[in-house]
């Protein structure tokens, strides 16, 4: 079964990059109509949904995906008892985790959530489990089948549906209490994951995976293999959520209220982030697709294929993201007054951008790590960055306040993806070089923005400011950048090749 990685990374590309920027922009509109404290109470809500899924489905996508993927490279396969063994295992956990919720309502939103109004709406999203991991593991399923339409559709259906009701509930209902918004995040979610899982089921017919034998391996084997890929992703999930509850008990302890504590993380959780990891879709489409051909690649111990894939991967990774880098420091300010997150959000993007490299870089090494089975690792790194974060964020934000988030997402990223580079070097015996894939893009960013920066200059227009000015200024610089990267390592190589030889 053959996959076409650029055909299918550029249409899920297309399609993701407009459910982000619809997403972006949602986040905006509920800014400005619930106002910043009420997004950090959503924040807080998703962090812990998030939670819960993973714990109730072991991260079933990445499951189906990569033991689908497998199965599909061997002679003797069945993938559907593979399909089978993944809806029986994560339905089964899903069901325990939603009843354990229900039982502990209470205590999680006295002690997670930090108001006990929100007992009920924690139990309505608890029923909601078992739907999402079933979602999820079909998508799966179709993922491995290379049916990358049927993915990026399914994300679309469940996006629209759910940016559709949420509008529709902001608009018309204007919850204002803390239990009201939650209440509506949650009937929106299963509204949106019932209509997707049709979706799903009235696509599965295209998914034609025809058995030539008996399942290679056993329920039990496939428990033990899915154990680590279950144990890293919900260790993940958890120090994700502890981060997030962590960071309005630090700003209290800064000296803000609890208004101004939430507030503040509503503004980076719904302004910062998405604009820092709005262009990555590209990398978000990548990666999933990195996951099943790493992993098929690997079943067939064709580590040649693994290590160019792997080279290519990073090194287009860091060009791109050292590009998104230079227009987030340019126009960092001019963003977030544009999206409602005013000087706060400016300020704080421009200052996380260099950062962003990194941050990218996680997305595509990640996916090839687990496609390589190195899921120990991963768990242990994500321990490890996680560790870091928390730490900066106890340690500094109660002294440095909100830009305190902003050091611990330096040092953890940095940290974190450092390792991850020597482990893929270590595991696909890719090529490295500071100069190729550092030194060059940094050199061409700098340059095109500088030669830029002259003409308007000259012309007696100033690109920041204006949101014309900036888009035309980044359409321009876009080419300009790119060229002289094309350029730059073209050189590189010949002067490089004497050497090798």
């Amino acid at each position: 079964m053959k996959r076409n990685i650029l055909k299918d990374t550029v249409l899920l590309t297309v399609i993701q990059m407009l459910l982000d920027g619809m997403s972006l922009l949602l986040n905006s509109f509920m800014t400005k109509h619930l106002g910043t404290e009420a997004m950090g109470v959503l924040t807080l809500t998703g962090s812990f949904f998030r939670l819960a899924s993973m714990i109730a489905g072991g991260n079933v996508f990445l499951c189906a995906s990569r033991f689908i993927s497998e199965e599909l490279g061997k002679e003797i396969r069945n993938p559907k008892k593979v399909l089978f063994y993944c809806l029986a295992v994560s339905l089964g956990m899903s069901a325990f985790v939603s009843l354990m919720i229900i039982l502990f309502a209470p205590w999680c939103g006295m002690h997670f959530l930090k108001n006990p109004d929100l007992t009920s709406p924690v139990r309505l999203m608890a029923v909601s489990l078992p739907l999402v991991t079933v979602v999820a593991c079909l998508k799966g399923y179709c993922n491995a089948c290379c049916k990358t339409g049927i993915c990026a559709s399914a994300d679309a259906v469940d996006f629209l549906m759910h940016t559709l009701l949420t509008a529709c509930a902001v608009w018309f209902m204007h919850p204002a209490t803390h239990a009201g918004i939650c209440y509506m995040t949650a009937y929106c979610t299963i509204g949106s994951e019932l209509i997707t899982l049709l979706f799903l089921l009235c696509c599965l017919p295209k998914c034609r995976t025809d058995a030539t034998g008996t399942v290679s391996i056993s329920l039990k084997k496939y428990i033990m293999l899915a154990i680590p890929v279950m144990t890293g992703s919900t260790l993940t999930s958890f120090l994700s959520s502890a981060n997030d509850a962590l960071v309005p008990i630090t700003l209290k302890q800064s000296g803000n209220s609890s208004a101004e504590a939430l507030s503040q993380f509503g503004i980076f959780e719904a302004i910062v982030i998405p604009v820092l990891f709005f262009p990555s879709t590209v990398l978000v489409s990548l990666s999933g697709i990195l996951i099943t051909e790493t992993a098929r690649e690997n079943s067939a111990c064709n580590k040649s294929r693994i290590t160019c894939m792997a080279e290519k991967a990073v090194q287009k990774t860091i060009i791109f993201a050292v590009f998104v880098t230079e227009i987030l420091i340019l126009f960092g300010d001019e963003i977030g007054e544009l999206l409602g997150g005013g000087i706060t959000a400016g300020r704080t993007i421009a200052m996380i951008a260099p950062v962003v490299p990194f941050i990218y870089l996680e997305i595509v090494l990640e996916s090839i790590i687990k496609g390589t089975g190195s899921q120990a690792f991963s768990s242990l790194n994500y321990l490890a960055e996680y560790i870091v974060r928390i730490s900066c964020v106890l340690i500094f934000i109660p002294i440095m306040g909100f830009y305190g988030i902003v050091l611990s997402y330096y040092a953890s990223n940095i940290f974190g993806n450092i390792s991850r580079i020597l482990h893929v070097i270590k595991k696909t015996g890719m090529e490295f070089s500071l100069v190729k894939l550092f030194g060059i893009p940094i050199f061409s960013a700098v340059l095109s923005a500088q030669m830029l920066l002259m003409l308007f200059h000259v012309i007696h227009v100033a690109p920041e400011g204006h949101i014309v000015s900036m888009i035309i200024f980044s359409g321009l610089c876009c080419p300009i950048y790119f060229l002289i990267q094309k350029e730059l390592s073209a050189l590189h190589f010949r002067t490089a090749s004497p050497e090798k030889s």
